[in-house]
């Protein structure tokens, strides 16, 4: 695992936590998986998880800083601890597969955003993951990715609501019971957060 950037990350989260000009916190949420989903396609599947037709796979909790420059733009770092299921299912031709798989991972990010309205946030930014499970998916699709990320919040007072998508900068190819598999390591993130 790489804990120097994790250090890294922690660390300028943290100083941005004893600035002025700064907004700091908690974040915790559901997580939904969108393999397979390009950005493109992302409001339409949004949109089936907020009518309840998509469930969640998981949660995330964990810590966001924002560092002010002016009244509109800030650059922002998270670390989150996320929990996942992942199923993998397929067929080598004569027997059908199935396994479910869950999963604890790190994850940090650096992002620069805008503040519009004085409530609502745009941002955009890169994201390290690390997974901490050992198991047969994270040894077919190996355990650590990188890739980038989008997001919209609305800051009301010292709660928030913030929606990310998440996406790989490539998908990741493995072999899993003999079966030949491609993953894009996709997900949404919907969660609240709370001034400190």
């Amino acid at each position: 695992m790489n804990f120097k950037l994790l250090f890294v990350v922690l660390l300028s989260t943290a100083s941005l936590a004893s600035n002025a000009q700064n907004r700091w916190g908690l974040r915790t949420g559901l997580n939904f998986d969108m393999a397979g989903i390009g950005l493109n396609e992302a409001v339409a599947t949004t949109q089936s998880i907020f009518e309840g037709a998509a469930s969640d796979d998981g949660y995330h909790i964990g810590f966001y800083g924002r560092q002010f420059i002016g009244d509109q733009w800030y650059f922002s770092s998270t670390a989150l601890y996320i929990k996942n299921s992942k199923f993998i299912s397929g067929s080598n031709g004569s027997t059908l597969m199935y396994e479910s798989f869950d999963h604890n991972l790190i994850q940090i990010e650096l992002c620069t955003g805008i503040r519009l309205l004085k409530f609502a946030r745009g941002e955009a930014g890169v994201h390290y993951q690390q997974h901490l499970s050992d198991n047969a998916f994270t040894a077919t699709f190996a355990p650590s990715s990188a890739g980038y990320n989008i997001g919209l919040g609305v800051d009301l007072w010292k709660l928030g609501i913030d929606m990310t998508y998440y996406s790989n900068f490539q998908n990741h190819t493995g072999d899993w019971n003999g079966i030949p598999l491609s993953y894009n390591r996709s997900q949404l993130l919907i969660g609240l957060t709370a001034k400190l």
